[in-house]
């Protein structure tokens, strides 16, 4: 292979970028991904200039799936089912009251739920994302702003206060085994509220048997919030809030009440 250790890196992004589909992932989050992914297999790029063409191919094709994972689910819902999450997102924003979101995980939320009367703050890793989420809220004079986060560096105090969090399809893509990533984000962000949703079909377009996620139900009863959730079509949306006793969590709506 034809690069030495000082360019190895950007040779290998590159790579992996021109699929269209990952030409806006963001440099950084690609760099990332390589070096774990060289780490879990004993790899460094100093061994990879005596790799041949063919396993080069292996790794730029592997780190590639992972990406996909991560990046492709916001394409591959289409634009009916779209409208039909979030109207029930935004039925739920109004009814709380909402004047501030934090957004994590974003992909294009914040094009179709902003607006005006709420300051929005979007993360995701996207770059094409971030560059138009931004320019339609200037276009749109909505206060706030969407910039380049990657949640598994999530810490405590460093991501702006907001009235809720919104974590939409979000913990399944980025956390495959345990949930102390999820439990990590929940309590480093500072929301009153938490919509944490999760689909409710398989990758293959199947509806799930049981869509319900019974670990993400036990977590935030263990971290002391109450909640409820709610269904459409294709998805399912739990709303959560801190409580500051403790209670005992009724998994019908009606049964609960912020």
């Amino acid at each position: 292979m034809d690069f030495n250790t000082e360019n190895a890196s950007s040779i290998l992004i590159n790579k992996i970028k021109q699929k269209p589909e990952l030409n806006s992932v963001n440099d950084k989050f690609i760099q990332e991904s390589l070096e774990n992914y060289l780490k879990k297999r004993n790899l460094s790029l100093e061994s990879l200039k005596n790799f041949r063409e063919k396993e080069i191919k292996i790794i730029v094709k592997d780190i590639r799936a992972q990406l996909r994972l991560i990046t492709g689910q916001f394409s591959k819902i289409s634009e009916k089912e779209r409208a039909s999450n979030y109207t029930k997102v935004k039925e739920i924003m109004d009814s709380l009251n909402i004047k501030s979101i934090l957004d994590l995980g974003c992909g294009l939320n914040p094009i179709f739920l902003a607006s005006e009367n709420r300051e929005y703050y979007a993360l995701d890793i996207n770059n094409s994302f971030i560059e138009r989420i931004n320019s339609f809220f200037s276009e749109k004079k909505i206060k706030g702003n969407a910039f380049f986060f990657d949640l598994k560096k999530i810490s405590p105090l460093i991501l702006p206060k907001a009235d809720i969090c919104l974590i939409l399809k979000v913990f399944d893509v980025i956390e495959k085994r345990g949930h102390k990533l999820a439990e990590k984000i929940i309590n480093s962000i500072n929301s009153r509220y938490f919509l944490i949703s999760f689909p409710t079909k398989t990758l293959s377009g199947m509806p799930m048997r049981h869509p319900q996620r019974g670990w993400i139900e036990h977590l935030l009863s263990r971290l002391g919030f109450s909640f409820k959730f709610y269904k459409t079509k294709d998805e399912i949306f739990y709303l959560a809030k801190k409580d500051n006793i403790k209670k005992t969590i009724l998994f019908k709506e009606k049964q609960l009440s912020f």
